[in-house]
């Protein structure tokens, strides 16, 4: 089965708060991106979106949304629930390949990026996110931890720290800020995640 088949399949037969990562507490994030100034000229992209309520706290902020997801499913739902919104762009998009054209302030991954387990897909990941993202943009990085979690939504996943974060996106990168964060998810389960914020240099 490939990933939008795979990723398809979850969203069809699962209802989404038995989903192994949903939340209904977003406050991690949000104290992360209510330190930025998030304004109605402020493009944020938020990598696979699925079907989470983020996207109605985001919404809320008054901001340009591109909500993408390899999952049209996943998308379908959520343009459904937001009906009559008009500052969002749905983008079926597999971040492990080539895309451009995408102006973005400020980049959101919550458990997307440790999905992608070969290099070559890691590389373009980081290639997309470098070239889209604006100077002076922000990304927001939540993926699990070393020596935590191995695998989710029955895929392996790739274990993530600052180091590894900071050698991917290169030197025009600055850390603002980062810190561990136990997740419990629906099922009663811990899940240890880092959160990780970097900007963008102008130059």
């Amino acid at each position: 089965m490939d990933l939008k088949s795979h990723w398809n399949n979850i969203f069809i037969n699962t209802e989404d708060n038995n989903l192994g990562w949903w939340e209904n507490d977003f406050s991690q994030t949000l104290k992360f991106l209510n330190t930025l100034n998030i304004n109605s000229n402020t493009n944020i992209f938020l990598a696979g979106s699925g079907t989470s309520n983020l996207v109605d706290e985001l919404v809320s902020k008054n901001c340009n949304l591109i909500l993408n997801d390899i999952s049209d499913v996943a998308l379908a739902k959520v343009k459904n629930r937001l009906q009559n919104i008009n500052n969002v762009e749905f983008f079926q998009q597999d971040l492990s390949k080539h895309f451009r054209n995408k102006n973005i302030d400020i980049w959101i991954d919550r458990a997307v990026l440790h999905f992608l387990l070969d290099e070559n897909d890691i590389s373009n990941y980081f290639e997309n996110l470098k070239t889209n993202l604006n100077k002076d943009g922000f990304v927001l990085f939540a993926e699990f931890r070393k020596n935590g979690a191995t695998s989710c939504a029955n895929l392996k996943i790739k274990q993530y720290d600052l180091d590894e974060f900071s050698k991917r996106l290169g030197n025009q990168f600055t850390l603002i800020k980062s810190e561990d964060y136990d997740y419990t998810n629906p099922n009663g389960n811990k899940k240890e995640y880092i959160y990780a914020i970097f900007k963008k240099s102008t130059i």
